[in-house]
């Protein structure tokens, strides 16, 4: 059977972060498919992003005009759901929703009236909070769950905070219900077989990769904008400024980076720059030769604006399988990849095997970044050359989402 609407569903993921989602919708439309995008109106906005394929229509919710009352219950929520999961446990799914999380709920009450209105082939919710705005969809057979980050049965973390675990029962009631997922790599799919006791088999894999040709004629994006000479070496951090990514150890580092080489801090995240975060990172960054970039890129932008350094750096705290296995997760890596930029990244197996076996630059330690710099740039010519092959031949996105669509309709042919 053929694929002839699909439904996308972004309750919190911000739209135009993700080139999994982003290039999704894309090769959706150019298939022919009318592609309707669900999204929350506060998450699109910090990265907003508009399709020139026909047939993609972006519907927003607007959370904009919330009571302040509702607005501090959603915050107390948000802390306390841990400590009454034995109770989340026995009250029915959708009473749990709109105790623990309210916001969640007012969307899922929005989205069936909309989304009811329609037949659709595929409906694909993206994460956890999304996945469970569908509970009330009475055929769950056209689902096909876009797992980006591996939602575990641990204590409150990073992304989820303290009621975790409540969000976790709703999300795997959902998943037992469904028959089919996409994580970004094999080994992250393993992983989600492991924690949800799912069928491995009904698991697909797409990377969160770019799409199209790498770029071989680089910009002077960043150069023009800080006045860096063409003698200085370009070194590009791009993404959230949090310290999950361990943004104020790499500004740190730069004390100990050879001469003449300068560090740009790249974010699209304005909320990000009124954290006190983003203050050390700057009070850490004084006297050194750093740049903070916070000026929003669009997505279709954005690898010609990398493409004006020379190297990009992504590190990650090594908190769990989640957040560890992150080859073919990472945005930065990919859009790296695509302007051409050496690598220089955590040391965790999977990245150290990809990055160095196909000499596209280091994995070390966030403490050996200056090392890895040096080794880098004195083979920038032939690092490059190793990048824009490795990514033509092993990255590119639309490699992986024609051999999925093609898996797609023999499934839904069986």
């Amino acid at each position: 059977m053929t694929v002839k609407n699909v439904a996308f569903i972004l309750y919190r993921y911000p739209l135009g972060v993700s080139s999994m989602i982003v290039n999704s919708i894309r090769l959706f439309a150019r298939k022919g498919c009318a592609v309707d995008v669900y999204v929350n109106s506060e998450h699109y906005d910090q990265a907003p992003i508009t399709f020139d394929e026909p047939g993609i229509n972006v519907i927003r919710f607007d959370e904009s005009r919330l009571c302040f009352f509702f607005r501090v219950y959603r915050y107390i929520s948000r802390q306390v759901g841990d400590y009454f999961l034995p109770l989340a446990r026995r009250l029915p799914r959708e009473i749990t929703m709109l105790l623990f999380f309210p916001g969640v709920y007012r969307f899922m009450k929005w989205l069936n009236h909309h989304v009811g209105r329609t037949r659709y082939s595929l409906i694909v919710p993206v994460e956890c909070m999304s996945l469970v705005c569908l509970m009330a969809i009475p055929d769950k057979q056209n689902i096909i769950y876009f797992n980006l980050e591996l939602l575990d049965w641990n204590k409150g973390d990073l992304v989820y905070g303290n009621n975790k675990r409540v969000l976790k029962e709703l999300e795997y009631g959902m998943i037992r219900q469904i028959s089919r997922v996409v994580t970004p790599s094999p080994l992250r799919s393993d992983v989600f077989s492991e924690i949800n006791a799912f069928e491995r088999k009904n698991v697909f894999n797409l990377p969160v990769a770019p799409l199209g040709e790498g770029v071989e004629r680089r910009s002077r994006f960043f150069r023009d904008m800080f006045r860096i000479p063409d003698t200085h070496r370009v070194v590009l951090y791009s993404g959230q400024f949090i310290p999950y990514f361990q943004c104020i150890e790499i500004i740190r580092s730069v004390a100990r980076w050879p001469a003449g080489t300068v560090l740009i801090m790249h974010t699209w995240s304005r909320s990000g720059l009124k954290t006190r975060y983003f203050k050390e990172m700057k009070k850490a960054a004084e006297g050194a030769p750093v740049h903070f970039s916070t000026q929003y890129i669009g997505y279709g932008d954005l690898a010609d604006a990398l493409s004006s350094a020379d190297i990009g750096l992504a590190f990650y705290q090594a908190l769990d399988d989640n957040y560890m296995e992150i080859l073919f997760s990472s945005n930065k890596i990919g859009e790296y990849m695509k302007a051409g930029l050496g690598i220089v990244c955590s040391d965790f197996p999977s990245l150290k095997q990809f990055v160095e076996g196909h000499d596209i630059g280091k994995a070390v330690s966030v403490n050996d970044i200056p090392e890895a710099i040096k080794n880098v740039s004195e083979k920038i010519k032939t690092v490059r050359e190793n990048v824009l092959r490795c990514y033509n031949e092993n990255v590119r996105f639309e490699n992986y989402f024609n051999v999925f669509y093609h898996q797609l309709e023999e499934a839904n042919d069986s």
